[in-house]
């Protein structure tokens, strides 16, 4: 499902005349569908960090046990905020 698609799928719970707590859930069902995919996608791209040398990683503000933990959360969760929150962190050592 692409970002069009999905606004579509969106736009189409909140139509009026349905049931207002069928249209709740049809419209939290679609959100977390949304965030699900865009966790999956940002851990996709997000695992080129491996890759990095422990020198390139230390010069953004990591280290290779920060991108460990950020990729040991569970699956639906964006390692890329937890990394993110971790170069801040270290930044201010």
């Amino acid at each position: 499902m692409n970002a069009r698609s999905l606004t579509a799928a969106l736009s189409a719970v909140r139509t009026p005349g349905m049931d207002s707590t069928i249209q709740g859930s049809l419209y939290t069902l679609a959100r977390n569908v949304r965030q699900l995919a865009n966790a999956q996608l940002n851990r996709r791209r997000a695992r080129k960090i491996t890759e990095l040398s422990d020198h390139e990683l230390f010069d953004i503000g990591l280290t290779r046990d920060d991108v460990r933990y950020g990729f040991s959360m569970p699956f639906n969760a964006d390692p890329t905020a937890e990394l993110a929150r971790r170069a801040r962190q270290n930044s201010f050592f």
